[in-house]
């Protein structure tokens, strides 16, 4: 019994040390390597042919395309994606770099991250990246687990397999590549100076009404009637409703054809600027979800100096660049319904009495950490 029981045991020793010995071999860094060069040698001369870049992971399967020099998201109406991340991560594509070979038995993939990606499987660790000319692919990548190395700053090292190889490399850049297609969504919606704000209106479906100016200096607001002594819910409180276009960015998005607001309320926010540009939002509570439509317009009427410490910043228009403003965020704006934060949502429905109050009711603000605060 006892010599059948130290046999089972040297066996399981035995195949514990394969193991680790298969897993040292796979991860072992070669301090020897020889210089293998890039991972796709010449893609960055065919960039300019990429029109279509398809994304397969336990995330789900999502397409970006190109028209022109904008890109699009196919699976989400069609949405323009943030140009910038686009082309970082084609040009990021085509500067990493090989270190060494791994496994190419399809056995062991799974080690590395690099078997496969498949949608079917929610949180796979596998990313298939296909870059594509139409229909021809002209790179495909399959992106695994990242080596953990102690170097925080730089390019990181990841495991990668090109589509159609079985062999797996390790591979050096800056490869953090998002599988979620609504990471590669363009988010700001619009980013329309604070400075620029002289006034805001906010109307309730009953017709009462909130009203903000600015008071005669930069980041200073109040309500018509009290001005500078306004008391607001908070302190920083106008100072965020007038900022509630500045930045603005979206958590998602919708056709307005496709859209509706059903019985839900819609509160009305009008951001006129110095310049004569007036922006409107109707807003809706829907299901725990704040939804904004945007619209543009020019009103002569409501051209009047800014403040000089505003002036000096040249962030307002002449008449003509404020039309030719208007006509651009139409256009942009008009097909969509947006779905904002909390907090902007809750500022763009503000009614009169949750915004001002008396002085013993205010709501104390902890110190601004982030040099962003009103001054």
């Amino acid at each position: 019994m006892i010599k059948k029981l130290n046999s089972l045991t040297v066996l399981f020793i035995i195949t514990v040390l394969m193991v680790l010995l298969m897993l040292v071999t796979i991860y072992r860094a070669d301090d020897n390597q020889d210089a293998y060069g890039l991972l796709f040698p010449e893609l960055f001369e065919q960039l300019s042919e990429v029109n279509n870049i398809q994304f397969t992971s336990g995330e789900g399967e999502f397409t970006l395309y190109r028209e022109g020099e904008d890109w699009f998201i196919r699976e989400h109406y069609d949405y323009p994606a943030h140009f910038d991340e686009v082309k970082r991560m084609l040009i990021d594509l085509s500067e990493a770099e090989l270190l060494e070979r791994k496994t190419d038995n399809p056995d062991e993939h799974y080690i590395l991250g690099v078997e496969g990606a498949d949608p079917e499987v929610p949180g796979g660790e596998s990313l298939k990246v296909s870059l594509r000319d139409d229909d021809e692919e002209v790179a495909g990548l399959i992106l695994g687990q990242q080596r953990e190395i102690t170097t925080q700053a730089g390019p990181k090292q990841f495991y990668v397999r090109r589509a159609g190889e079985q062999e797996s490399w390790l591979a050096e850049g800056y490869l953090q590549i998002n599988p979620v297609m609504l990471n590669w969504i363009q988010a700001e919606i619009i980013n329309l100076a604070r400075e620029r704000i002289a006034r805001v209106e906010i109307t309730q479906p009953n017709g009462d009404s909130a009203v903000i100016v600015n008071t005669g200096a930069k980041d200073r607001f109040g309500t018509p009637e009290d001005g500078e002594e306004t008391i607001f819910k908070y302190p920083q409180l106008g100072y965020d409703i007038a900022g509630s276009l500045h930045q603005m960015r979206m958590e998602d998005v919708k056709p307005v054809a496709e859209f509706s607001r059903g019985d839900a309320e819609v509160v009305t926010a009008r951001f006129t600027t110095f310049d004569g540009l007036v922006v409107t939002t109707e807003s809706s509570f829907i299901d725990g979800f704040y939804y904004s439509t945007m619209s543009a317009a020019f009103d002569a009427s409501a051209i009047q100096p800014a403040p000089k410490d505003i002036q000096e910043l040249n962030v307002t228009k002449k008449p003509e660049a404020v039309k030719e403003e208007v006509a651009k965020l139409n256009q942009r704006l008009s097909p969509w319904v947006y779905q904002v934060s909390g907090f902007v949502g809750t500022n763009l429905m503000r009614a009169r009495s949750d915004m001002v109050t008396e002085r013993s009711n205010v709501i104390p603000m902890p110190p601004d950490m982030t040099g962003f605060g009103p001054r």
